[in-house]
């Protein structure tokens, strides 16, 4: 049997859709900057499995190289490992991404991602399926509300209101999955809608973002309210897990006594 394989004399150029950056800036201008990298290099496998990613991010002679597994197995470092510290100004970093042969032909590059200007999480596509809106919540934080076109969610105006709340990663790392859990709930659960009603706006909830984004397979039947409920469930971990909610709150946690950083 011959085995199809891809010549890689000219190295395959990495757009947005292969590699895409999301940086995070310091809370409160405090301790630095980190980012996540959302790759897709699908395109190149099978053949380049074996090749090792790495994501580089410079500026002027200033570069931080960072290990992302092979092709085959790529591997997200913690947040903790993903901090921008060696830059005087985090808003002058670029990336670059490089896919580099160790099998065949060591060190030669398959693919490879230049200049690449980083998304800051205003900028990520999944939350613009989440509008914000200023509103006197009465001692609450933030609450949600409903119109024909999904979620609204309300920051209480004398706190910050969307502009210094709203824009908080911490705060939306924290809240985000609750705004999910509870639009589900409003979906599946009170409105009984079905995944693929174009009327409503969770059919686009479910092919924008849920299917192709989390994986997930369509919610049971309507009538099967505890299937529901589970799937609901299972919605919101691979959300966790997708933006690494936890690791972004346990790089900043405090250390043991005697415990390097």
């Amino acid at each position: 049997m011959t085995v199809k394989r891809i010549n890689f004399t000219n190295r395959k150029r990495l757009t947005r859709e292969h590699a895409n950056i999301v940086i995070h800036p310091p809370i409160n201008g405090q301790g630095c900057a980190t980012f996540d990298a959302q790759l897709d290099l699908n395109h190149l496998r099978p053949q380049a499995d074996t090749a090792r990613v790495f994501v580089e991010a410079y500026h002027q002679t200033t570069r931080m190289r960072f290990d992302f597994g092979t092709v085959g197995a790529i591997t997200h470092p913690a947040r903790a490992e993903c901090r921008l510290h060696e830059f005087h100004d985090w808003k002058d970093v670029l990336f670059r991404v490089k896919i580099t042969d160790v099998q065949d032909h060591p060190g030669q590059l398959l693919g490879w991602g230049n200049q690449i200007r980083p998304k800051g999480p205003d900028d990520m596509d999944e939350p613009d399926l989440v509008r914000f809106k200023d509103a006197d919540l009465y001692g609450l934080l933030w609450d949600i509300e409903y119109d024909d076109h999904g979620p609204v969610v309300l920051i209480e105006l004398n706190a910050g209101g969307v502009q210094h709340v709203g824009r908080d990663d911490r705060f939306r790392a924290a809240v985000f999955p609750e705004v999910l859990r509870r639009t589900l709930v409003k979906a599946l659960v009170e409105d009984e809608i079905a995944h693929d009603d174009v009327d409503h706006w969770f059919a686009l909830w479910f092919e924008g973002f849920l299917k192709p984004k989390l994986g997930l397979p369509a919610p049971p039947p309507a009538e099967d309210i505890t299937r529901r409920r589970d799937w609901i469930d299972n919605a919101v971990k691979a959300f966790a897990r997708h933006f690494r909610i936890a690791e972004f709150w346990s790089a900043d946690a405090p250390r043991p006594a005697g415990e390097e950083a």
